[in-house]
């Protein structure tokens, strides 16, 4: 697995990237070797938000945490995506394995998703700021729109910051 750091407000010695690639290791059995993975550390207060971001033939892995001690949360966030691994392991093994590795599956066994609702949306063309507009008199967390400018599907929705985020599709 390839793995491609980025430290914002800390600096990383090279010992403690040696010890991320040890702690790394625990999720090769479960990536081929073309497998990328992002992490990223970011000091908020006290506190460093540690965020692991893996990609493999097209299927992406994600997990953030926070923690005073930055390895105490990049064991956490490996524990996350193992047990995200080992519960979806019968849909991955179709698009990253010609067979499924071998491993416990999750305790659960739940090979379906539980979908409990189906809505059709309308999608008028609207520009963003009355997107927004929209999502927020709904109390919603996102709004999918037309986006009136671009004529592409879009979804904005609002961040754990309090910010928003817009999510287009490609045509």
């Amino acid at each position: 697995m390839k793995a491609t750091y980025v430290a914002k407000k800390l600096n990383l010695s090279e010992n403690e990237k040696l010890l991320i690639e040890k702690k790394l290791q625990k999720l090769n059995k479960f990536f081929t070797d073309e497998a990328e993975a992002a992490i990223t550390f970011t000091v908020v207060r006290e506190e460093v938000v540690v965020e692991v971001t893996i990609k493999d033939h097209g299927v992406i892995f994600r997990g953030e945490r926070s923690a005073v001690d930055k390895m105490l949360a990049l064991d956490e966030i490996i524990d996350l995506l193992i047990r995200q691994v080992r519960k979806n392991k019968t849909r991955l093994s179709k698009s990253l394995y010609a067979e499924a590795p071998d491993f416990d599956p999750w305790e659960d066994g739940e090979d379906d998703f539980n979908l409990v609702r189906t809505k059709e949306v309308f999608l008028r063309p609207m520009d963003l700021d009355e997107a927004i507009m929209q999502m927020n008199l709904l109390d919603h967390n996102f709004f999918m729109f037309l986006d009136s400018e671009t004529d592409r599907v879009s979804v904005v929705y609002r961040r754990k910051d309090g910010q928003y985020g817009l999510i287009r599709s490609e045509n």
